[in-house]
């Protein structure tokens, strides 16, 4: 039996999930159901936590396990909260002959307090704080007999009954063999281990699929009910590519036609604020059904205020049932309003003010059939998160769509003409979930993500590198081409959180003279990046680092407060698997070695506004001058670090 997912796992905003009535602050921590992406290592809820499978091959969207060890490792630490309760589930079709461990949080649960495995032979077994373990067996004694079955283990600390600490089901039935029963059982943040012991023993032998983790104790009518499987319907995709930028990559043959008022160049399609006359050439045919997924990346110039037609199906979606559109700036600066039209009424969402109003950043607008009203009929997403402000009512959504020409940057060439660039316009006639959103720009992604190099005081707030991540800040005065902070002002900051959401790794510039005596915030990402795994910070006389999962990976001794020009490079390299890899902070070329705090797992990088000069302009304000602050996407090498500052000319710091 093959299911296909429609309307089970769409996350909100506040941590619910469309399509299920999970309790209040309950959420999916991550699903990986082996057959969404490609690689089969995307986090199907959108939470963006990868495993690596390592080569291990996916058939019939399952990993498949030949008996011989192999290591499928999430990333990341899993999110774990030792004071909820988690429940762990997948499909396994286990062979007669296996002998294998199914899933381990940790690498030997039982060298790892907060740990626990769930093994083919036995059962599942957690380790509890006093040493002790509590776990319970299956009933039959094994799984084993090449059949799939739904296997789901909830581990919960806030039971008062000991043999309820961990429940272990088998296609929806309790076991109920009790193995150990020691009180005070509660997982903690660990890696997890699919199909071995840490990639070293008890390697399994079958199928393994949709592992998925949820922190709250599911009831069983909650469970899994079947297999994923995807079969997402493409009916059209455009690209923008340079070679043939009007093209449908689809197969469809949904080719566009005009080119006034856009541009197209580096892989996307730029609209002036003119009149635009780009539009299908045929008429584009969704009326055979009542899902679709209408997705996009879009980038907007921070003065572009007006509003503007993203994309419309129809001359004018309001007064045609069956269309939709999508707007910039309607309501409110930066803002994202999409809006589908039905029969009697029409159903609309908003984004907050700001969405979209720097760099690029990723639109996906939902209509599910089987939804009414609030309850999921349409769902807005900005950058794979749930809008939560909606307008309008229907009980009408299960109605079809439009067979119509598709307008971009326009209302029919007539109104609400577009200021800004947009790329990957894809068309799905599903229901997707945010893990099955187009992840990144197809093309060449740009690896600059913000440059500020303080050149000109009348623009210096302005980012260099294009991507529009302007800073807003009027107490901080330039002098030679730098920015000068006397420990008074509130500093800088973004206007909006930086868009890292494309990247894995990241490489955080920049060039600093200071002789402060006290601690001073020089960067930061959030107003505490302490309370925000994935954020960094530089601290003068303190620390410079990210905040992990559960702790930090920090270096100390870092700046040289001697009043002279330093070259500066922290590094985040999401490809390492030696937590001394993972950040690497670099002083005029050389990398600092001194350590505080390790965290064996990366977290994922999270977007945040960043903070020049102070803890979000109230405290630890730094004295000195700064220059050339870029990020970049990915981990640079020394010899890729900027050598010199761009102002004034000449001024060179060696790299050694």
């Amino acid at each position: 039996m093959k299911w296909n997912k429609k309307g089970l796992v769409a996350v909100c905003a506040a941590g619910v999930i469309a399509g299920w009535a999970l309790p209040a602050s309950a959420y999916y921590l991550s699903h990986w159901d082996f057959s969404s992406d490609a690689m089969s290592e995307y986090d199907y809820t959108g939470h963006n936590d990868l495993v690596n499978t390592n080569g291990v091959p996916v058939v019939d969207g399952a990993l498949a396990f030949d008996g011989t060890v192999k290591e499928v490792i999430t990333r990341h630490l899993v999110d774990i909260n030792p004071q909820k309760a988690h429940t762990f589930e997948c499909f396994v079709q286990a062979d007669v002959d296996c002998d294998g461990m199914i899933m381990e949080l940790s690498s030997n649960n039982n060298d790892n307090i907060g740990g626990f495995y769930l093994y083919a032979k036995e059962g599942a077994m957690a380790r509890t704080g006093n040493r002790g373990h509590n776990g319970e067996k299956f009933k039959n004694g094994t799984i084993c007999d090449g059949q799939w079955h739904h296997v789901a283990v909830i581990i919960d600390p806030t039971t008062n009954v000991a043999t309820d600490s961990v429940r272990l089901y088998v296609d929806g039935e309790r076991q109920g063999v009790r193995s150990f029963n020691e009180s005070g059982v509660a997982i903690r943040p660990h890696i997890l281990y699919i199909g071995s012991r840490g990639g070293k023993e008890f390697p399994f032998k079958g199928k393994i699929d949709d592992v998925r983790i949820t922190d709250y104790a599911m009831s069983t009518n909650e469970f899994l009910k079947a297999r994923s499987s995807e079969t997402i319907d493409v009916r059209a995709f455009w690209k923008f590519d340079s070679e043939s930028p009007l093209a449908d990559s689809s197969g469809n043959g949904n080719v566009l036609q005009g080119s006034q008022g856009v541009t197209f160049a580096n892989g996307y399609a730029s609209f002036n604020g003119t009149a635009s006359d780009v539009r299908t050439v045929n008429k584009l045919d969704l009326s055979a059904y009542k899902d679709v997924t209408v997705e996009f990346f879009i980038r907007k110039p921070l003065a572009a205020n007006d509003v503007g037609m993203i994309i419309e199906h129809a001359q004018n979606s309001v007064n045609t049932p069956g269309g939709f559109y999508l707007t910039l700036n309607e309501s409110r600066q930066g803002g994202i309003w999409g809006l589908f039209r039905f029969p009697n009424n029409h159903y609309h969402g908003l984004s907050p003010t700001y969405a979209v109003n720097t760099g690029w950043h990723h639109v996906a607008l939902v209509k599910d059939s089987s939804k009414v009203g609030n309850d999921g009929c349409i769902s807005l997403y900005v950058d794979g998160v749930r809008m939560n402000e909606y307008a309008g009512s229907s009980k009408e959504s299960d109605k079809p769509l439009l067979n119509d020409y598709l307008y971009f940057g326009s209302r029919a060439n007539n109104a609400y003409f577009l200021n800004a660039d947009i790329d990957d316009v894809r068309i799905t006639a599903n229901v997707l979930a945010p893990g099955q959103f187009l992840r990144t720009r197809t093309g060449p992604l740009d690896d600059a993500i913000a440059y500020w190099p303080f050149d000109k005081t009348a623009n210096m707030l302005e980012d260099a590198s294009g991507n529009g991540n302007a800073l807003t800040g009027t107490d901080v005065t330039v002098n030679d081409g730098a920015a000068v902070f006397d420990g008074s002002q509130s500093g800088f900051s973004t206007l909006a959180p930086l868009p890292l959401y494309p990247y894995g790794s990241m490489t955080v510039e920049w060039f600093m003279k200071s002789s402060m005596l006290d601690i001073g915030i020089v960067l930061e990402t959030t107003e505490d990046y302490g309370k925000s795994p994935g954020a960094f910070y530089a601290c003068a006389n303190e620390f410079a680092g990210y905040r992990m999962i559960n702790a930090h990976s920090l270096l100390k001794e870092w700046s040289k407060m001697d009043g002279k020009w330093h070259h500066y490079a922290l590094v985040y390299d999401w490809d390492k698997t030696d937590a001394l890899d993972i950040v690497r902070l670099y002083c005029d070329g050389d990398q600092v070695t001194m350590r505080y705090s390790n965290s064996p797992g990366a977290a994922k990088l999270r977007a945040g506004k960043l903070y020049i000069g102070s803890r979000a302009g109230t405290e630890y304000k730094f004295v000195g001058e700064l220059d050339d602050i870029k990020i970049t996407g990915r981990a640079l090498a020394p010899a890729e670090f900027m050598t010199k500052r761009s102002s004034p000319p000449g001024v060179t710091v060696i790299i050694r």
